[in-house]
């Protein structure tokens, strides 16, 4: 397996979490924190952070530190690349054809069974 190859696999397995995808699905309205997007996944600390590392590690997304009025830093996470976004846009199209057309196979098998 070439090195290409290899990065592809490992970008692909990152993506290819449901956790992961949902926080990028969040993230592309601006930048959000830690807490943000656990109150919005509806999932523990440790399980936004162990998926946040790993979109961190791959460089799909950056830590932004912002003072809030407290003049408190805080860290939030952004997409770091808007190329990501097409990215997904491509694969969500792609994916609702493919199973568009699973659907309208299984409805055109179920009227053939009837028929039958």
């Amino acid at each position: 397996m070439n090195e290409l190859t290899k990065f592809s696999v490992e970008f692909l397995k990152i993506l290819g979490d449901q956790t992961r995808l949902e926080i990028l699905e969040f993230l592309k309205n601006g930048p959000k924190s830690s807490k943000e997007i656990q109150r919005e996944l509806g999932k523990s600390q440790p399980t936004i952070s162990q998926h946040l590392k790993a979109l961190l590690t791959s460089n799909l997304i950056q830590i932004e530190i912002k003072e809030n009025e407290d003049k408190k830093k805080l860290q939030y996470y952004r997409i770091k690349e808007r190329d990501l976004l097409k990215l997904l846009s491509s694969i969500y199209s792609y994916v609702a054809r493919i199973n568009n057309e699973k659907v309208k196979d299984l409805r055109d098998l179920d009227i053939y069974d009837t028929l039958i």
